[in-house]
C-alpha cells in the first residue's frame, strides 16, 4: 500500500449521508415547474406587437393575443397593472436602468434597450448558475453555492420568481446537508483518532479510504500517511527480528522488539519474545540488580557540527571501537541498593530509595563497585588505599589502582557514550527533537527539583534506562577539556587523558537543560565533591559466550 498519497476513489464515493445523493429528483430541484413557460420572455410575436397600442384603453382580440405570463389569462385593457385573476403585477423593471415597463413592450421606454434580450441573457445565466450549483452540490462542494444562492434569491423581477423560491429553498436544503456532512467529518475523524490511539494503523486507513476525496482534508491526509509510513516501519522490523533472531544479534534484537512494541504495544507475542530476550540478555545480581548484555561495536563520539547545542568540548566528532562485551546497570544505583551494600545513604533525601543514590564521591562510587563484586563472588577491579573518610562514611579522598579483575566497575567515558547512543547518531537515543526530551528524561522542565524513582521513563534501544536525567552518573575517566581534539579516528576503549584534577560525568540531571540530557553533552566535577545531582552507574566486562541459557 503506497503512503505517499491518497487512493483514489473514482470508481467509488462512499455518501457520507444517504439522504445526500446529488442525482435525487426529490432534493436536486425542489420546484421541478421552475420554467413552466419557457417562451414567457417572448409572450407577444412580432406581429401581434406592431398591432398592439399600449395607450388603448380596450384590447381588440382580433389585433393581438396578449395572455399573462403567469396563468395565460387574457388582458381586455393596457391600463390594466395586475393580473386579475393571478394577481401577477404587468410592470416589470427594466434589467437595465430598473424603470417599470409593461411586459408586451419591447424596447425600455426609459433607456431604450432591448427588453427581450436582456430576459433572455438573464435566463441564460440563471440556468447555468443553476446547474453549477447542482455540480457543486454533486461534487460537496456545498460552501461554494452559498454566494450564487445569495444572489439568485435577491432577484425581484417577477418574470424570475421561479429561480427566487428555488433559491431560497435549496439553500435551505444546502444548509442542512452542510450540518449533516460537518457531523460526518467529526465521527470519521473521532474514529480514526480512536483507531490511531489503539494502534490499528491498517484500520486508521480503511476509515479514510472510505472519506469522498472531496471532504478529505490535510489533518486526514497528514493521518494516513502516518499510518501508511508505520505500517512500513512496522514490516521492517518484522524483517529484521527474524534475521536477528536467525543469527542470534540478541541486541540488535531487543532493539527492534522494543521499537516494535511502541507501535504495536498490545502485541502479546511481541511481548512475549521481549521478555524471553531480556531474560537471555540479562543478568541478575544477588541483591536484585539487573545487569544488560550489551555488544562491542563502533559509534561516532561527541556532538556533530550540526547539533544547534554544540559545546566546545563535545568536538571533534570521531569513531571510538568498544572491543569488549559488556554488562551494564540497566537502572543507575539506587538508594536502596547503596544503602544494602554500603550500610549509609548519603543522598540529600534518603527516604526515597528507588530513587537514584546521590551525592556519593567518586571515590564511595569505586569502592561500592569493590564491595558490589565481594557480595557477588567476583574479584575487585579496583584497590583502594590511603583512605580518608568523612563522618557519613563516605570517603573524601583515597589511591585508586586498577587491578582488572572480573568484578564491577564505573563506565569510561567512550563507553557510557556508546551505551547511552545505543546505535544512534542524533543529539539523543530517540532522535532530534528537543520535546521529546520529557518522554525520556527526568530533567529541569518535569523534575519538580528532585530525583524521581528510576525506570518511569521510557529505555534507550538497549533497554536501559535513565541515561538522559534524574542524575548524572560518574565515569572512570579524567578529565579533559580538549581532549577529543587529541583522539584519533577509529581509536579503540579510549580511557581518557592519563591524568586530571576532575573526573567526567555524564548525562543531564534533575536541574539541568533539555540540552544537557543529549547523548555527547560532557561535564566534570572534583572526585571528592558530593551533589545532589551526582550518581552513578555499574557495569562489568562480559565473555564472548555471556548469553544466558535459561
Amino acid at each position: 500500500m503506497s503512503t505517499s498519497t491518497f487512493p483514489s476513489d473514482s470508481n467509488s464515493n462512499p455518501n457520507p449521508n444517504p439522504n445526500l445523493s446529488p442525482n435525487s429528483n426529490s432534493n436536486s430541484n425542489p420546484n421541478p415547474s421552475i420554467n413552466s413557460n419557457p417562451n414567457s420572455s417572448q409572450i407577444l410575436s412580432s406581429s401581434s406587437v406592431s398591432n398592439f397600442n399600449p395607450n388603448s384603453t380596450i384590447i381588440n382580440q382580433s389585433e393581438v393575443n396578449i395572455v399573462c405570463p403567469q396563468c395565460n389569462t387574457q388582458l381586455t385593457s393596457a391600463s390594466e397593472r395586475v393580473c386579475r385573476k393571478c394577481g401577477r403585477n404587468f410592470y416589470e423593471p427594466c434589467l437595465s436602468c430598473q424603470s417599470l415597463n409593461p411586459f408586451w413592450l419591447r424596447q425600455c421606454r426609459s433607456c431604450g434597450i432591448d427588453l427581450p434580450s436582456l430576459k433572455q441573457q438573464l435566463l441564460t445565466t440563471l440556468n447555468a448558475q443553476k446547474q453549477q450549483i447542482l455540480k457543486y452540490r454533486e461534487s460537496y462542494g456545498h460552501d461554494k453555492t452559498l454566494p450564487i444562492l445569495k444572489y439568485m434569491s435577491t432577484i425581484t423581477h417577477p418574470e424570475f420568481s421561479q429561480f427566487r423560491e428555488w433559491a431560497k429553498s435549496m439553500t435551505n436544503l444546502i444548509q442542512k446537508e452542510r450540518k449533516e456532512i460537518r457531523t460526518y467529518i467529526d465521527n470519521v475523524r473521532a474514529q480514526a483518532d480512536a483507531a490511531m490511539s489503539a494502534q490499528k494503523y491498517d484500520k486508521v486507513q480503511q476509515i479514510l479510504e472510505q472519506v469522498p476525496r472531496q471532504l478529505l482534508d490535510d489533518g486526514f491526509r497528514k493521518q494516513y500517511i502516518e499510518a501508511g509510513e508505520i505500517l512500513t516501519e512496522v514490516d521492517s522490523l518484522v524483517r529484521e527480528i527474524r534475521n536477528a533472531i536467525a543469527t542470534k544479534q540478541y541486541s540488535q534484537l531487543l532493539a527492534c522488539v522494543q521499537r516494535y512494541l511502541e507501535l504495536k504495544a498490545n502485541d502479546p507475542e511481541a511481548r512475549t519474545l521481549q521478555q524471553k530476550i531480556e531474560k537471555l540478555t540479562t543478568i541478575t545480581t544477588r541483591n536484585g540488580t539487573k545487569l544488560r548484555r550489551i555488544p562491542a561495536g563502533r559509534f561516532y563520539m561527541g556532538s556533530h557540527e550540526s547539533d544547534e547545542f554544540l559545546r566546545n568540548n563535545e568536538h571533534p566528532q570521531h569513531r571510538v571501537l568498544i572491543t569488549k562485551n559488556l554488562f551494564v546497570g540497566v537502572y543507575p544505583v539506587t538508594q536502596k541498593d547503596f544503602l544494602e551494600i554500603m550500610e549509609y545513604n548519603p543522598s540529600a533525601a534518603s527516604d526515597k530509595e528507588l530513587c537514584p543514590v546521590d551525592s556519593t564521591t567518586w571515590f564511595s562510587a569505586i569502592e561500592f563497585c569493590n564491595k558490589m563484586s565481594e557480595s557477588e563472588s567476583l574479584q575487585p577491579f579496583y584497590e583502594l588505599s590511603k583512605v580518608k573518610r568523612r563522618t557519613n562514611g563516605g570517603i573524601e579522598s583515597a589511591e585508586v589502582k586498577q587491578l582488572n579483575g572480573d568484578g564491577f566497575r564505573l563506565l569510561s567515558e567512550a563507553e557510557w557514550e556508546y551505551v547511552c547512543r545505543a546505535g544512534s547518531i542524533t543529539p539523543w537515543c530517540f532522535g532530534d527533537q528537543v520535546m521529546d526530551v520529557n518522554e525520556h528524561a527526568w530533567f529541569f522542565d518535569n523534575s519538580t527539583s528532585e530525583t524521581h524513582p528510576v525506570g518511569e521513563k521510557k529505555p534507550n534501544a538497549w533497554g536501559i534506562f535513565d541515561m538522559h536525567g534524574n542524575v548524572m552518573e560518574w565515569c572512570c575517566d579524567w578529565y579533559g577539556e580538549f581532549y577529543y581534539q587529541t583522539c584519533q579516528d577509529e581509536i579503540e576503549n579510549p580511557l581518557g587523558p592519563n591524568d586530571g584534577t576532575s573526573k567526567v560525568l555524564r548525562g543531564g540531571a534533575w536541574q539541568f537543560g533539555a540540552e544537557a540530557t543529549r547523548s555527547a553533552y560532557r561535564n566534570s566535577s572534583a572526585p571528592d565533591a558530593v551533589s545532589s545531582v551526582i550518581g552513578f552507574r555499574i557495569c562489568r566486562n562480559a565473555p564472548d559466550d555471556s548469553i544466558i541459557n535459561g
